[in-house]
């Protein structure tokens, strides 16, 4: 079997954190595609609260429901 990563705006580099495509002007949801898309490189099944470099800080958008575990659109890399 040949596993590929789908190319959905999810985990395109032109999503805004409200769900918008920045490319396109219009909103999006988890299964959208286009071939615009330009894959975010960084996100992954793996980028979740407890390795984002905003949890727990005050740079964190959503700091009422983020945890450990949670997978989250605006996830940057901790260093």
């Amino acid at each position: 079997m040949d596993i590929r990563t789908s190319n959905t705006c999810f985990n395109c580099e032109n999503l805004s954190s409200d769900l918008l495509c920045l490319e396109h002007k219009t909103k999006v949801d988890v299964f959208s595609v286009c071939d615009d898309h330009s894959y975010k490189n960084f996100f992954s099944k793996n980028s979740n609260c407890g390795n984002c470099i905003s949890f727990n800080m005050d740079s964190c958008k959503h700091p009422n429901s983020a945890t450990e575990g949670m997978l989250c659109i605006d996830w940057q890399p901790s260093a």
